[in-house]
């Protein structure tokens, strides 16, 4: 199972976050409402409102549509307003307008407005009080007076019997096309609405309380134990004077989103005082058109409101559809209020609206005056009239024209998620980056197209989860996942090879691959050979596993100390260790650094001789040569296999020096271009200059003795034996043989004066006194 997971690691991420973005796209979608407090519910707020926002992109791409053309707007505008003065109005004035509506055959007229306030009557009581006047005035005057003012009285007392509340209910009950809005309202609302709660008689019959049962003409009960729709304690009722007029009320409640925009518009208002369902304004005014009863749909299966079914008089039924998480509609704006046929409700009233343009017509009356109207935010503007929300719900009711999102979209959205994931998992990590973007906006692209060709037929295609989320989190997590595989196998490979190269040439070659060829160049490096002294010996004395344990011990510090320094390890040659400075990575004090190393290989041995002593192992010493300059440094090799080497004179300089230290008796030596750059900070002994085989020109030499600066004694031992070699040089053999007289007196064991006290004896013989061969 291990070694599948291993193979097919891309695959399994992919779908591991694919299954988790389905989870939360399948709670946000059913759980649209998004309440609550946890981190799922403020999730499903993000992915709700998220999804909105893209889907009002989508609609101002569609641009508007052609509403249904019987659906009209009257609007109580500016125009009216000048007209009729400030809204509101008296409502003999509504009266007038609903008298005309009436009179030119209006289908049906959807008032966004409730009249649940009395409106003192100032002209009536005006009318009653000249009344009262003329017939006091009247009082004990003859028959012909009397007669005079009769047709005065009468037309006085008509208006003052007659108030504007009257005539407007007079006008709803002449008209039983009008739909009267109703003010739902909830349980921080109630204590404002106990008096018009209390009448729960004169709402009941405008409720649903009933579902059409299997048996055509059937029906059973409405159980109201649980939410069916969005819940209200009650409506605020009209006055008394309007309760009974009119057939058909619904409720205008709007429903904004999370994010402010309203796009689903409540078809059913629960209530529990009466208990029933009130239906919107949009769907009673829909009915009035087509002379249709209203029934809600309950799926059995679901248990919940799925539909609002209208039955005309004549023709077959329409179904409104219910979004299938929540017992709302999506409404299917076709544009702002310019989208809409509209005229100013005062044309209306004084009659210079034809009415042909009112005939025939599912009219909403609403206000639309600025500051004055209902305002909401539609996908097409961010201030709207409430009036836009109802005309567009009507319009798709009377075209049957929806935007729909039934169960085959989730179906679809899950299934594109995991094709998807199957599609990146599979070859984003095997293609070339440039192609990585490509196949990930291809995939974007495909479904932005499937979503267009959907929204244009009237199916809602999530987006945000299924479309960009999803695409973005699986291409994230392979290409993360890709990067992560490939530092582990470079850790892997650096822990498989941390023992033959340096930490910073591994890294070098991690870092830059490229380097991975054969091929080099030249730079001013610092090169080490060290090599055991008597190792043939050694080698003849211990058993071979013994052996090879022993030289370990001894390989180990000092390799150490070479990576401590921050060099690089080129190799092992037997015995010998080769390292060098400045390479891979640039080193300003690369000769300093060799040297440093240097002293501290005599400093570990030392040690190490301790601990051979206390171990009855054998004992050796060893020999350094330390040669700074221009060499060519890279992977020498073949195609095959390579190392990562120096090569040149300098470098061949470096390993003469090590074995020069057997001539001179000395551990540490180093070649003047070294001496140059380090002199600053150690103390070291000029030796003369050697021959190397090879080059016509000798090479000055020195000792390495420590760092820092010599003490008066020690500059005084240095001075005396470099007096002794400048003698020696001059062929003043005699005062030089004084000078390294007097230098072994003070050390009788310096092998460089021991080796000159020799040359001195030969001086005569030499072609060119003081060089030697290296």
């Amino acid at each position: 199972m291990k070694t599948l997971l291993s193979r097919q690691r891309y695959l399994a991420a992919a779908f591991g976050v694919t299954f988790l973005l389905m989870a939360v796209h399948l709670g946000a979608d059913t759980r649209p409402a998004g309440t609550g407090s946890s981190v799922f519910s403020a999730l499903h707020r993000f992915v709700n409102s998220t999804e909105g926002r893209i889907t009002d992109v989508k609609f101002r791409l569609r641009g508007p549509l052609t509403p249904h053309p019987d659906v009209l707007l009257a609007v109580i505008d500016e125009a009216s307003v000048q007209r009729y003065g400030r809204w509101p109005w008296p409502r003999d004035v509504l009266a007038r307008a609903l008298e005309r509506f009436h009179d030119v055959g209006a289908k049906a007229v959807g008032l966004d407005m409730t009249f649940t306030e009395a409106v003192p009557d100032a002209s009536g009581q005006a009318y009653a009080e000249a009344l009262r006047g003329i017939d006091h005035s009247l009082l004990g005057a003859d028959s012909n007076v009397q007669r005079r003012f009769s047709g005065l009285q009468s037309q006085l007392r008509r208006h003052a019997g007659s108030s504007p509340d009257e005539r407007l209910a007079n006008a709803l009950a002449l008209a039983p096309q009008v739909v009267q809005g109703v003010i739902t309202y909830g349980d921080a609302d109630a204590a404002r609405f106990v008096g018009e709660r209390a009448q729960g008689g004169s709402l009941s019959p405008h409720l649903l309380t009933t579902f059409p049962g299997k048996v055509p003409g059937s029906s059973f009960p409405v159980s109201f134990d649980g939410a069916l729709a969005r819940r209200a304690v009650s409506v605020q009722l009209p006055l008394t004077i309007y309760r009974t007029v009119s057939p058909r009320w619904g409720h205008f409640s709007s429903e904004p989103e999370s994010d402010g925009v309203t796009r689903q518009s409540p078809l059913f208002i629960q209530l529990s005082e009466p208990q029933g369902l009130m239906p919107s304004l949009a769907l009673q005014t829909a009915a009035a058109f087509l002379d249709a009863r209203i029934e809600p749909v309950w799926d059995p299966d679901l248990k919940q409101l799925v539909a609002a079914r209208l039955l005309p008089a004549s023709g077959p039924p329409r179904l409104v559809p219910l979004e299938p998480s929540q017992p709302t509609t999506f409404i299917d704006y076709v544009g702002g209020l310019d989208a809409f046929p509209r005229v100013s409700l005062c044309d209306v009233i004084d009659g210079t609206t034809p009415d042909e343009a009112l005939r025939g017509k599912a009219i909403l009356v609403g206000v639309t005056l600025l500051g004055e109207f209902d305002q909401i935010v539609t996908p097409y503007a961010g201030t709207e009239a409430g009036l836009v929300s109802h005309a567009s719900l009507v319009s798709s009711i009377l075209q049957n024209r929806y935007l729909t999102r039934p169960s085959s979209m989730m179906m679809l959205e899950l299934l594109f998620m995991l094709a998807s994931a199957f599609v990146l998992g599979r070859w984003l990590p095997r293609i070339r980056f440039a192609l990585k973007g490509a196949l990930v906006l291809g995939l974007g692209l495909l479904y932005i197209a499937l979503d267009a060709a959907l929204f244009s037929r009237g199916y809602r295609l999530a987006v945000f989860v299924p479309g960009v989320l999803e695409l973005m989190a699986v291409s994230f997590t392979t290409i993360f996942l890709g990067y992560l595989s490939a530092d582990l196998d470079r850790e892997k490979l650096q822990h498989a090879f941390q023992h033959y190269l340096n930490k910073s040439v591994m890294a070098e070659m991690l870092a830059n691959p490229s380097k991975l060829k054969l091929g080099g160049e030249k730079r001013e490096l610092t090169v080490l050979f060290s090599d055991i002294r008597g190792f043939t010996t050694l080698a003849e004395r211990m058993a071979p596993e013994a052996l090879v344990k022993f030289i370990n011990s001894y390989l180990t510090p000092m390799t150490e100390i070479v990576f401590d320094e921050g060099g690089t390890l080129d190799k092992y040659i037997g015995d010998a260790v080769m390292a060098f400075w400045g390479a891979p990575m640039e080193q300003a004090d690369h000769a300093l650094r060799a040297v440093r190393a240097a002293l501290r290989f005599v400093d570990a041995l030392e040690a190490l001789k301790l601990r051979w002593r206390a171990e009855n192992l054998p004992e050796f010493d060893i020999g350094v040569g330390i040669n700074s300059g221009p060499m060519v440094v890279g992977n020498m090799g073949s195609d095959i296999r390579f190392d990562y080497t120096v090569m040149g004179d300098a470098v061949n300089l470096a390993s003469r020096l090590e074995g020069t230290n057997k001539e001179y008796g000395t551990r540490l030596l180093m070649s003047e271009a070294t001496y140059l750059l380090v002199k600053e900070h150690v103390t070291a002994r000029r030796l003369g200059s050697v021959r190397v085989k090879g080059k016509r020109k000798p090479v000055f030499i020195y000792e390495l003795r420590h760092l820092g600066g010599a003490s008066p004694e020690e500059a005084a031992f240095i001075a005396r034996f470099e007096q002794g070699l400048d003698a020696y040089t001059a062929r003043r053999f005699d005062e030089a043989q004084g000078h390294f007289v007097a230098v072994l007196a003070l050390s009788p064991e310096d092998g460089p004066s021991l080796r000159y006290l020799e040359d001195v004896g030969k001086a005569r013989t030499l072609p060119e006194p003081g060089e030697h061969d290296a």
